[in-house]
């Protein structure tokens, strides 16, 4: 298994396509992103410079894993801190253990930039429950609801 940093200046299609893969299976494909909103995101992923990066996992030559992570701020926080995004995982390798090494990756991550903490979502629907879990047995906490406002609606 091999971790690959994806290069955000060329990264941008490639990275969608696993969005793409992430979106379909959790939302379907109503939820897949126009190509008018994806040209508006790659604007904003190139010229922004966010703090944010892109990795795969490939394995045999074979992706079989991307994650997305972020960096935000807080004093709630205790400084600076990651955000997980984006984590997929091919379906052929979900049980397997490929999920816990994906996050003990972001947690070597998150050491080396030293972030006080890692925030992720789990998918809101109960027959993502499993996800959820996934994440509690590898150490993160419940902290509670998480609400969005659309601003543009």
């Amino acid at each position: 298994m091999k971790l690959i940093e994806l290069d955000l200046g060329t990264a941008f299609d490639e990275v969608s396509q696993y969005i793409d893969l992430l979106y379909l299976e959790l939302f379907g494909e109503e939820a897949l992103l126009s190509s008018q909103i994806k040209a508006d995101i790659k604007q904003q992923w190139q010229t922004d410079n966010p703090a944010h990066w892109a990795y795969k996992i490939v394995d045999n030559n074979q992706v079989i894993a991307f994650f997305t992570l972020s960096e935000s701020f807080s004093f709630f926080a205790h400084g600076r801190y990651g955000i997980i995004n984006e984590l997929w995982v091919a379906p052929d390798f979900r049980a397997q253990g490929v999920g816990g090494k994906v996050l003990n990756l972001i947690k070597e991550l998150a050491h080396e930039k030293n972030w006080q903490r890692i925030d992720v979502s789990a998918p809101p629907f109960d027959e993502w429950i499993k996800t959820f879990e996934f994440y509690q047995k590898h150490g993160f906490i419940h902290t509670g609801k998480k609400l969005k406002y659309l601003v543009n609606n």
